[in-house]
């Protein structure tokens, strides 16, 4: 196995936090000179973040706002092992709400760390994932997850104290990767199972493993968890709830008032701060903005063309010609296959009732509900094909990652019976999430234009009776 030379200040968390400090320097509304000057001051390649983020005045404020309180968390998360706290990585499978409600963890999503590399440093993390494939690694892992924890690998840096894994079995190259940090590094591990059966007895075998991880926990950090304190993120986090649903609301109106750039601040925001105040407060906003955008009538382009419903997970690593160049061109994204969530009545009389109500949420939790369910390739077609049909969407488009086997394996299927079930084409397409390098941009919007106008476009004017249908690749 090839040596990892670690050399002093290459950590990605550190990198990344230094260059995000530019954003507390920032007036909190910018015009577009003050944008464009801010595009030039970073790396050349970052460029396309910085407009991504805020070249639409639609988003602007809100983007500002949601990237100094994610800051602040990730200074918090600085602080926490001086403070006696213990700092543990959660894969996005595993909602972080239950884990603040421990006084003495920290949690920290790995994706969202790997989205703050890709996005914030130079060389966009490819280095470390590069470094994955030097010592060894398969590259069939994902880049979501890797470029973050090889990112530990490369110090000083920050050190988790432990991993919390519920990923098996629903996304199992993100488990992989979890699993060699904990043991490169010597850290403990703590797996959270979840069955393939979705019946009632599956979902109670789920209860008791949680139950069970929480009695470790508790041991590990001499801490009880405390009913009062996990009352207090469930009622922050049911809060979140109700803007959200507030917010899906908002997602059906024609043309569709939410900027496209909303859907990461929402990806990011379920993965990180959910259970924290600053879930609402971006939340709250994100809603706000949305509503006085459809008060106005406000829309990026003359005219709303297509209402796109991603099946797969979002291309990351270029804002600019990703969500604001498809807004542009009056193409809405009305969500991806992670951000469909599903949560049960909350319920506040005990602890246990509490952690019942956590554990129903992490069960569908996206991914772990799709690809850990008994037959996924149904269950993801079920919630996609739910989602096109409440958003009100005209198309879908599968960007699919090189390490979503049973996506890639289902997608086939997928788009025969999106088909058959909603008369919605799909446009198929194979890059990877975090590396820009799989599928350039430029190739991505190619695509998608010929998709709107010779598919998507061409059956609206058909009308619903039009049978219309296409692969691209």
């Amino acid at each position: 196995m090839k040596e990892f030379v670690l050399r002093e200040g290459e950590g990605g968390f550190e990198r990344a936090l230094a260059i995000l400090d530019m954003i507390t320097k920032l007036p909190d509304s910018l015009s577009d000179e003050e944008v464009e000057s801010a595009a030039d001051f970073v790396f050349p390649e970052l460029r396309n973040t910085v407009l991504g983020l805020l070249e639409l005045e639609s988003g602007r404020d809100l983007e500002l706002f949601f990237f100094r309180k994610l800051l602040g968390i990730f200074r918090e998360a600085q602080r926490a092992q001086a403070e006696g706290k213990k700092l543990v990585l959660l894969p996005f499978t595993s909602p972080p709400e239950i884990f603040w409600g421990f006084e003495n963890i920290f949690p920290i999503c790995t994706e969202v760390l790997s989205g703050l590399i890709v996005n914030i440093c130079a060389g966009q993390g490819e280095r470390f994932w590069d470094n994955a494939m030097g010592l060894g690694l398969p590259d069939s892992l994902c880049s979501a997850n890797t470029i973050g924890m090889m990112s530990l690998l490369a110090g000083p840096t920050l050190q988790p104290d432990a991993i919390i894994n519920n990923s098996p079995g629903s996304c199992n190259p993100s488990a992989k990767i979890h699993a060699f940090i904990a043991d490169y590094l010597g850290i403990p591990q703590f797996n959270w199972e979840k069955p393939t059966d979705e019946s009632r007895r599956g979902r109670e075998l789920y209860f008791q493993y949680l139950k069970r991880l929480v009695h470790e926990l508790e041991e590990w950090t001499g801490e009880d968890l405390a009913e009062e304190r996990l009352r207090g993120v469930m009622e922050r986090s049911y809060r979140a709830v109700e803007l959200y649903h507030e917010y899906l609301e908002l997602k059906k109106a024609k043309p569709c008032p939410v900027p496209n750039i909303f859907n990461l601040t929402l990806l990011a925001l379920r993965e990180q701060m959910w259970g924290r105040e600053e879930a609402v407060e971006v939340l709250q906003k994100m809603v706000d903005i949305s509503k006085e955008r459809m008060r106005k009538g406000e829309y990026a382009a003359p005219e709303e063309l297509a209402r796109v419903y991603m099946s797969a997970a979002h291309y990351m690593f270029d804002f600019y010609n990703y969500y604001a160049w498809m807004e542009k061109k009056g193409i809405s994204v009305l969500g991806d296959l992670a951000a469909i969530y599903y949560f049960p009545p909350m319920d506040f009389t005990s602890r246990e009732s509490m952690l019942r109500v956590f554990a129903d949420i992490a069960f569908d939790h996206p991914m772990t509900r799709q690809m850990g369910a008994s037959v996924n390739s149904i269950r993801w077609l079920e919630d996609i094909s739910w989602c096109v049909r409440e958003l009100g969407a005209d198309a879908c488009i599968f960007t699919g990652s090189h390490a979503c086997k049973a996506l890639l394996g289902n997608v086939t299927f997928l788009h025969r019976e999106m088909m058959k079930r909603d008369g919605v084409p799909t446009l198929i397409l194979t890059g990877d999430i975090m590396d820009k390098r799989h599928l350039p941009m430029g190739m991505f919007q190619e695509e998608v234009e010929i998709f709107v106008n010779n598919v998507v476009k061409r059956k609206a004017q058909r009308g619903k009776s039009g049978r219309t249908s296409a692969i691209l690749r």
